[in-house]
This record gives C-alpha cells, structure tokens and sequence, in this order.
C-alpha cells in the first residue's frame, strides 16, 4: 500500500462533542446522558463510563446543531435513532475502568433525523474550512 492510509468508511466522520441520550435495553429505565466522541451518518463514536457489551442494541437520541433555513444561525435538533454496538474499547469490562468506547452503528433512523444528521455533519465540516 505504499504507505498510503485508506479510509474504509462509507460515511465521512467528524469531530463532535454532542449530548447524547441512551438506553440499554433491560437496564435502568433512566437513560444514561453522554458526550459524543465522532459521529458520521451511519454511526457514532461515544464515551461511557460503563461497559455496555458489543451487539448491544441501543434506543438514543442525539442533539444536534443545524443551520436555520434563511439566515447565518443555527438552532438545535433532536435525532431518534437505535443503534447496534459494534466495539467496545477496552473489550471486557475491566475493574476500575470508567472510560469507554463505544462505537454504534445506526439501525434505524427517520428521513428527517438523517437530514438534521447530515446538515450538522455539513456544518461541522463547513467549520473546520
């Protein structure tokens, strides 16, 4: 590969610290809120301060900024969406640890929670510019 590295991605990821509602099924009905390492539109990029097993099958919502039609402002938007965790870093619950990572990729989600999605993937992107 001559030293070249090769996105295997389908989506483009970006950098964002977002709020982010989850809930696991069969644990506590209270959701847990966390903050987003990178999201892309087929998956997200978050920490947790408990391990959640891959294959876990996850209900969230994401806040996300979007650009308000007609004018230079943003506003905010909720987007629904279930999500499968497809890594966990470290891959075993660990005793004492209260930092992981978890990758999810998207399952389901609306038209509109993907168009609120791409909007602040595009202003994201349009920022780092």
């Amino acid at each position: 590969m001559s030293g070249q590295s090769w996105e295997r991605r389908r989506a483009q990821r970006v950098n964002a610290s977002l709020n982010l509602e989850v809930r696991v099924p069969g644990a506590e009905p209270r959701p847990a809120t966390l903050q987003t390492i990178n999201i892309s539109s087929s998956g997200i990029y978050f920490r947790s301060d408990h391990f959640i097993p891959p294959m876990t099958r996850l209900a969230m919502e994401i806040e996300v900024a979007v650009p308000s039609e007609g004018t230079a402002e943003t506003g905010t938007a909720t987007v629904p969406c279930e999500g499968l965790i497809v890594r966990v870093t470290p891959e075993v619950e660990t005793p004492g640890c209260t930092d992981y990572e978890v990758a999810v990729f998207f399952t389901s989600i609306s038209p509109e929670g993907m168009a609120n999605l791409e909007r602040h993937i595009a202003l994201l992107i349009t920022e780092d510019d």
